[in-house]
């Protein structure tokens, strides 16, 4: 139902949007500035976060292909809350509150989907959120392989995810799980990771309770 109810938002923004494209870091919008549109992201990565005073900036989150960005348009004010640039060339649709709510009224399936996307960004964050309490990138990881095992030995997620989830760069995730591997806490495979030694893992996080995994 799900799959099905997000093909039909995916083919709702696509139908009916305005297309829309950013080069690699450019910015799409600025905080505080007016939430006119919904985006659907068909296409690369964006990258949410605030801009201190002092001039530096704090990552919220990376958020890729298949998912919404801006659910600030359903707010009031419509304002933006954060900063969003990308990270690589991406190709988006928009939609303005009004024709998006019109088009929901005659889609129910479409409804659907824009709630299971919404609740998709908010596990996300609640994601970024936790890991972000740690101060180690070998802490990041050895947590969500901890978490992500608890059915089962076998790790069902890319590098790329991971680092999504955790807000590490693949690159990390790539060295970290490397090293893992060489102390005999993890096995890899091409494509696979198998965690041999949770307990090991529990020790590196400090066994730190996330109700949401």
């Amino acid at each position: 139902m799900e799959d099905r109810s997000i093909r039909e938002i995916r083919s709702l923004f696509l139908s009916n949007g305005r297309c829309c494209r950013f080069s690699a870091g450019e910015q799409i919008w600025v905080k505080d500035s007016e939430a006119g549109v919904l985006y659907y992201l068909e296409r690369g990565k964006v990258r949410a976060y605030y801009i201190y005073p002092d001039g530096t900036d704090r990552t919220l989150c990376f958020v890729g292909r298949g998912n919404l960005v801006g659910e600030e348009v359903m707010a009031h004010p419509p304002l933006r809350i954060d900063y969003v640039d990308a990270v690589t060339d991406v190709l988006l649709y928009s939609l303005d509150h009004d024709t998006l709510m019109a088009l929901l009224l005659q889609s129910p399936a479409a409804l659907d989907g824009l709630m299971a996307l919404f609740m998709k960004k908010i596990e996300l964050l609640c994601s970024w959120i936790f890991y972000a309490q740690f101060r180690q990138n070998s802490e990041k990881l050895a947590c969500f392989l901890y978490y992500s095992t608890k059915d089962g030995p076998r790790v069902d997620y890319t590098q790329q995810q991971i680092a999504d989830v955790t807000g590490m760069t693949r690159v990390s995730v790539s060295n970290g799980l490397r090293q893992l591997a060489e102390q005999g806490v993890i096995a890899l495979a091409y494509k696979k990771i198998r965690v041999l030694d949770r307990q090991a893992l529990r020790e590196r996080f400090g066994g730190l309770e996330f109700v949401g995994q």
